[in-house]
């Protein structure tokens, strides 16, 4: 018999996996299914707005707050926190432009052990368009694990909506050849069509302006959803 299916999402900050993922994430719990979402980078002092106190213990504690506005809106989910530093603590820099540094590869190889030993069910990971160092590191520990888990990925936003399908294209292919296997995609998330997505990412109001709640709500109305990416066979798991 096969065993119940569980579902757990590799993002990078929380906010990744609900502007990516939200509707996903609450068919999901409508049907029951265990979510667990891997939050990395929580030591942090960004946020997209400006905010009376920028310091990291203040603006980390608010970002966590709005996790669990997020997780309450959303129900079923569990939220494991790993307390990494966030990119421009580290090394100063957002977007990757070079080879990973040190620092980045040991990231890599802690979040390949954490994988390893704690994911028994389907692994969702972002594709890490709009290069987002923070979230290539994510990607860059998921495939050196790849051949010993099932993974589907989800596309970055705002970055896919930016980049345009074409380029969307382009990083589907150099991913493809780096895995050596054929990705194929589907949509999701369009069963419960009650559920208010914008209303749901506007939980993380330290994290969004107008203009990127236009461009999430955008790429899901051109999409009709969400558009996520996978070997068929995997992505059949979800259909089961």
């Amino acid at each position: 018999m096969r065993k119940p299916l569980k579902i757990f999402i590799l993002s990078p900050h929380i906010d990744d996996a609900a502007f990516g993922l939200a509707l996903t994430i609450n068919e999901l719990a409508n049907n029951k299914i265990p979510v667990t979402i891997i939050n990395c980078f929580t030591v942090t002092k960004w946020t997209a707005i400006t905010v009376s106190n920028k310091e990291i213990n203040a603006v980390s504690q608010l970002r966590k707050a709005e996790d669990h506005a997020f997780y309450k809106a959303i129900g079923n989910i569990t939220i494991i926190n790993l307390d990494l530093l966030d990119a421009p603590l580290r090394n100063g820099y957002i977007f990757q432009n070079q080879p990973f540094q040190q620092n980045e590869l040991e990231l890599i190889a802690v979040l390949e052990q954490l994988l390893e030993k704690h994911v028994d069910g389907l692994l969702f990971c972002p594709l890490a368009i709009g290069n987002h160092i923070d979230h290539a590191i994510c990607r860059q520990a998921v495939i050196h694990l790849y051949k010993k888990l099932n993974v589907i990925f989800f596309e970055d936003l705002p970055y896919t909506q930016r980049v345009g399908e074409d380029q969307v294209r382009r990083h589907i292919h150099v991913l493809q050849e780096e895995l050596g296997v054929e990705l194929t995609n589907k949509t999701t998330g369009i069963t419960h069509l009650t559920f208010d997505k914008e209303q749901a990412i506007s939980i993380y109001k330290s994290q969004l302006n107008d203009e990127i709640v236009s461009e999430i709500m955008s790429h899901k109305n051109a999409m009709k959803g969400e558009r996520l990416w996978g070997e068929q066979t995997v992505l059949d798991l979800l259909e089961e």
